[in-house]
């Protein structure tokens, strides 16, 4: 018998994390035993009063619902001791002693880049996090990324255009789908990609999860792309984490006076790798860039309704506007003549700029 059910019950019991799993399978490989043992007798062996109390009195019916929850298609439990779970993430200290996954298990296989940012883009952020997902899958990178709103989301999106494998890894149990207007895109990463989640299901989006969350996706990546996010960012605790795995953290520059990039250039001047390209990220990798070759993408749909919205603080042109808007040209016009007399945009060569001020 494996000790997979024995994991599901410590990951469900509160106080007990990485480091004493790992201990308490040093002294009991076979977990069955521990959870036969008396308080009393746990205490004997040098285990803690509340671990020893928690052990002792749990019941594994709590557990019931995640040993059933595996026995349904593409649905997989891991633990340190199954050959599936993820090398890389093994390497980092005290890795998830239980993942849940749902979808592709293929998924982890594959090289993997962690691509994080802002949950409120510029037009310009969602379009480079989505062209850059795709073009890496196109050359067999697995996208990781965090399901939230915004760069994380464009990037699995990016990934799934390119017919690429997306790991979506959650901040909740993975039978709850946080935000929930990503329930659509969490079911098509189950289809070629994986949900990946440590906590037990039914899990809600408690705040000290996602910083959980952050380190599985460094831990899960051979290096980390930042795309757009502010100074004070979830995205830049996860390039920390990264940096502590051991693992290389790339940035994407932008425009100065957008507060949306001040992250990427603060971790540029740290020492990040400046990207310019996903051949930059490729070669990073010593990936072949030359092994897939290119064709023509289209680029996704934005939902705004300002046409401020869709005009960057680089040049951009009256093609792009419209086509990122989707108005008509007419409608264009007029629209970019009302906005240059408020002083929000400015006509340059090639094209119109956002004002700064």
């Amino acid at each position: 018998m494996t000790n997979t059910l024995y994991f599901l019950a410590l990951n469900r019991i509160e106080g007990i994390g990485p480091r004493t799993v790992s201990k308490l399978l040093a002294r009991w490989p076979c977990l069955e035993e521990l959870f036969g043992l008396s308080c009393e007798a746990m205490q004997k062996a040098k285990v803690s009063e509340l671990v020893a109390r928690a052990i002792s009195t749990f019941d594994l019916s709590q557990v019931e619902a995640d040993w059933r929850w595996q026995e349904t298609k593409r649905h997989h439990i891991l633990t340190w001791e199954d050959e599936a779970y993820p090398a890389l993430l093994k390497e980092i200290h005290d890795p998830p002693p239980v993942l849940y996954a749902m979808g592709d298990i293929t998924a982890l296989q594959q090289p993997t880049v962690a691509m994080v940012g802002t949950r409120h883009p510029s037009v310009t952020g969602s379009e480079t996090a989505w062209r850059f997902a795709s073009e890496l899958a196109r050359h067999g990178i697995t996208i990781v990324s965090g399901l939230a709103l915004g760069i994380d989301a464009q990037s699995h999106r990016g990934c799934l255009e390119a017919q690429g494998q997306t790991i979506a890894v959650m901040g909740t149990g993975i039978d709850t789908i946080y935000p929930k207007r990503h329930q659509a895109l969490a079911e098509k990463i189950t289809e070629k990609g994986l949900l990946l989640s440590q906590f037990p299901l039914k899990s809600p989006p408690i705040a000290g999860h996602f910083p959980l969350r952050n380190r599985i996706i460094s831990g899960l990546s051979l290096c980390i792309l930042v795309v757009e996010a502010a100074i004070k960012s979830g995205s830049l605790i996860t390039a920390r984490l990264a940096l502590e795995q051991n693992r290389d953290v790339l940035a994407i520059p932008g425009s100065i006076y957008n507060q949306q990039t001040k992250g990427c250039h603060y971790l540029l001047q740290q020492g990040a790798k400046l990207v310019t390209s996903s051949h930059d990220v490729l070669d990073e990798l010593g990936i072949n860039t030359e092994s897939v070759a290119s064709r023509p993408q289209l680029l996704p749909a934005i939902d705004n309704s300002t046409l401020l919205k869709f005009i960057g603080y680089d040049v951009t042109t009256i093609d792009e506007i419209i086509n990122r808007s989707g108005l008509s040209i007419d409608k264009v016009v007029c629209d970019l003549a009302d906005l240059e007399l408020q002083r929000r945009v400015q006509a340059v060569p090639g094209g119109y700029l956002r004002c700064t001020i």
